[in-house]
């Protein structure tokens, strides 16, 4: 008896450079966890590695070439990649404490 497929729902894209329509789809804990440890190594060289994995891992379309994609491409599909895995809202951290003075009357 074969193990279940995981089926995944799949999106279309238009790439801002080439205008070029692709499919891809979320991605799945398994790729979440290698960004994660790449993330933990504080290795540039080994998150960018990550990234690119996690994208020819998730684009459905073939003939794309993660290589040779413009950097502001790869970023969109990412983005886009992870919203539809995780969602749209992203928690922001900032170092700076912003406080406010009112004024009393």
């Amino acid at each position: 008896m074969p193990l279940p497929e995981i089926t995944v729902p799949h999106f279309d894209l238009v790439l801002p450079s080439s205008k070029k329509k692709i499919k891809f789809r979320p991605f799945i804990v398994k790729e979440e966890k290698l960004l994660i440890i790449a993330l933990e190594s504080r290795d540039p060289k080994q998150v960018t590695t990550a990234i690119k994995q996690v994208l020819s891992n998730c684009i459905l379309t073939r003939g794309v070439k993660i290589d040779q994609l413009p950097s502001f491409d790869i970023e969109y599909l990412f983005l886009n990649i992870r919203a539809k895995a995780i969602g749209e809202a992203i928690e922001l951290m900032s170092p700076v404490v912003m406080t406010v003075k009112l004024k009393s009357p």
